[in-house]
Formats: structure tokens, C-alpha cells, sequence
């Protein structure tokens, strides 16, 4: 018999060709060869796993490494945020109206208000005058139209959070630079925040099913576990002490904030440019 990849003659209880490795195949493919390749492939000894142990652990010994060279320990930055993004948008995607409730109830009581507000029957109302019953069908027309942008929004985000969570790289990567200035580049924060985000998206996924088990504002705080995740990684990566990783904090806020404005500023003349256009 002879290896099916490069022709080379085998022995005849060979699980191995020994002259270019591959693995001697004799078996047909069926469900369990491919659950076995499955588990072989994602085990808890992968190189994946071993580098989201690592990210968990050790965060600094990772990036560092990765940084300085050592790469074969570890999976490509951009692959693990990819898989960590696949599995998130999976995840949110089986659970959509439960990812929703969850989204909107920051808001819950101002979200209520807008759908009672949209829903309102206005021929039915009575000794009202010409004049309040055109601002009340400008207070309803504005209420459809916020369901509208959220149903939007939302049903964009869920379809496509792996983009979004690529996108949103480059600002991650941005604050991040801002705050820890030195001695590391632009770039390398890329590829820093391409391994943290990949983590915090874990989080995420596992703070969802919290929120839906137990309470929806679970969810809502894992913004804080962010965070707290980032400064642990960097703290251990910088060797900060507490005093310093506070005021690096400080610093972090006050970029998250003017990053916060400017979407929402960015987002605001978005929707009146689109309440304009279909108006």
C-alpha cells in the first residue's frame, strides 16, 4: 500500500507516512470520524485553547511573547477574535428576542414609553385641540420611528457582529494606545486588543446566559468586567502598581466618554439624515 498524499511505499500496520507525515487514513468518513476530528481540532490541548487559557491566566505573557516573536505558541490574534466573534454571533443569533430584551432594558421604562406612545390610537381621542393633536402625531411619528431604528439596528448588529467586532478594532486599539502610550505602536495594540476583545467576547456569551438564567442587568455589567479585564492585562503587561493603574483608569474613562459622544453625535446626525430622506 501507498500513501494517498505523496505516493511513498507503507508498511502495512503504518498510522503514519514516514516520508511526509500524513496520518494513513483507511476508515470511511462518518459522524463520529468527524466528531473526533471535531474535539481533536478545538480540544482543551489545541493551540486555541491553550492560548484562551494563557489569555485568561497569564494575559501579559501572551501578548509579550506574541510580540516579541514567539508566535508558534500561540494562535494569530486576528484568527481568535474571529472564532470568539463566529461563536458570539452564533450564540446571539439562537437567542435573538432574548438578546433584545436584554439590549433594550437599560431603557426599560423609556422603551415602554415609546412603544405605549407608538401604539397610541390618536382617532380615539377626544376634546383635543387641532394643534395638540399635531404634536402628539409628531411624538408618535418620532416613537414608530425610534422602533424603527432600533429593530434596525439591532436585527444589523446581531447579523453581523463579526464585522462589527472587527470594525471596532481599530478604535479599541486607538483608546488603548492613548491611555498606555509607551513603548508600544499603533500596531501593536492592534494585536493586543485583537487577543482581549477575543476574551471579552467570551465573557459576553457567558454574561448572557447569566442575564437570561438570572437577571438581565448580569448582562448589563459585564461592560464593568471589560474593564477590569483590560487594566489586569495591561497592569501585568506594564508592571503597574495599583496607585498607577487607577490613574490610567481615570485616563481611560475620559477617552471612553469622548469616543461615547462622538458616536452618539455621529449616529445622531446619521438619523436625522435617514428621518429626513424617508420622511
Amino acid at each position: 500500500m501507498n500513501c494517498k498524499n505523496c505516493e511513498s511505499p507503507l508498511e502495512k500496520d503504518a498510522f503514519f507516512c514516514d516520508n511526509c507525515g500524513a496520518r494513513v487514513v483507511k476508515s470511511r468518513i462518518t459522524l463520529s470520524f468527524l466528531l473526533q476530528e471535531l474535539f481533536s481540532s478545538f480540544g482543551w490541548d489545541s493551540l486555541y485553547f491553550n492560548t484562551l487559557k494563557k489569555m485568561i491566566s497569564e494575559p501579559n505573557k501572551v501578548l509579550s511573547e506574541y510580540l516579541e516573536g514567539t508566535r508558534k505558541k500561540y494562535v494569530n490574534p486576528f484568527a481568535f477574535l474571529a472564532l470568539a466573534a463566529a461563536i458570539s454571533l452564533i450564540t446571539f443569533n439562537i437567542f435573538k428576542k432574548e438578546f433584545v430584551e436584554l439590549s433594550v432594558s437599560a431603557n426599560g421604562e423609556q422603551f415602554k414609553e415609546i412603544q405605549r406612545v407608538a401604539a397610541q390610537d390618536l382617532s380615539k381621542l377626544k376634546d383635543i385641540s387641532p394643534e395638540e393633536l399635531i404634536k402628539l402625531q409628531k411624538k408618535q411619528a418620532s416613537a414608530k420611528f425610534s422602533l424603527k431604528f432600533n429593530q434596525v439596528y439591532f436585527g444589523f448588529f446581531i447579523n453581523y457582529f463579526n464585522i462589527v467586532a472587527f470594525l471596532f478594532l481599530p478604535l479599541y486599539a486607538l483608546m488603548s494606545k492613548w491611555t498606555y502610550r509607551k513603548p508600544h505602536n499603533y500596531g501593536e495594540h492592534i494585536i493586543m486588543n485583537a487577543y482581549l476583545q477575543g476574551v471579552t467576547l467570551y465573557i459576553s456569551v457567558i454574561a448572557f446566559f447569566l442575564a437570561i438564567l438570572i437577571h438581565p442587568n448580569i448582562y448589563l455589567a459585564s461592560t464593568i468586567l471589560f474593564i477590569i479585564y483590560y487594566l489586569y492585562a495591561f497592569a501585568k503587561l506594564y508592571n503597574q502598581s495599583f496607585k498607577t493603574s487607577l490613574k490610567k483608569l481615570l485616563r481611560f474613562v475620559i477617552v471612553t466618554i469622548i469616543v461615547i459622544i462622538s458616536i452618539a453625535l455621529i449616529t445622531g446626525i446619521g438619523v436625522i439624515i435617514y428621518h429626513k430622506v424617508n420622511k
